[in-house]
């Protein structure tokens, strides 16, 4: 193409990278649920540990599943995609930031953090929200 040339458009083809990240992010979360039940959590008891690290429960296995889930099915559109990643990302770091301050015992019973799910939950939701937001679409500026 010279520079007199106009540059034309073509249209794209195949998913968005969004839509990728987005499919990747919910099979992380479904993987991530199918080891908590391997581990035996909803079995019963108390709060287990998933590698000896991350505590879990059957409440989490629940939470994760629904998330992946929900992940792979908001991966059919680009706008989908960067919503889910938005609102996803938005709810684990609250629940990451959360996790830092001292909550009651009813709250601890359900959802067990410890430090190491407290920096994953910080860490996912941060990387989620930074991969959504850079995907929403921008609305042109108003002219006065």
């Amino acid at each position: 193409m010279t520079a007199t040339e106009p540059e034309t458009r073509v249209p794209r083809r195949g998913p968005a990278p969004v839509q990728g990240m987005g499919m990747l992010i919910g099979l992380l979360f479904l993987v991530l649920a199918a080891l908590e039940l391997m581990a035996g959590v909803p079995a019963g008891g108390g709060p287990r540990e998933l590698f000896g690290v991350v505590a879990v429960s059957g409440v989490w296995t629940v939470v994760h599943l629904l998330t992946g889930a929900a992940a792979v099915f908001c991966t059919r559109s680009p706008r989908w995609a960067a919503r889910f990643l938005v609102v996803a990302g938005a709810c684990y770091a609250v629940v990451g930031l959360a996790g830092l301050l001292p909550l009651p015992r009813a709250i601890t019973d359900a959802l067990p953090l410890n430090t190491a799910g407290v920096c994953l939950d910080l860490a996912l939701g941060t990387g989620m929200l930074i991969l959504g937001a850079g995907w929403l679409p921008r609305r042109p500026e108003r002219r006065r």
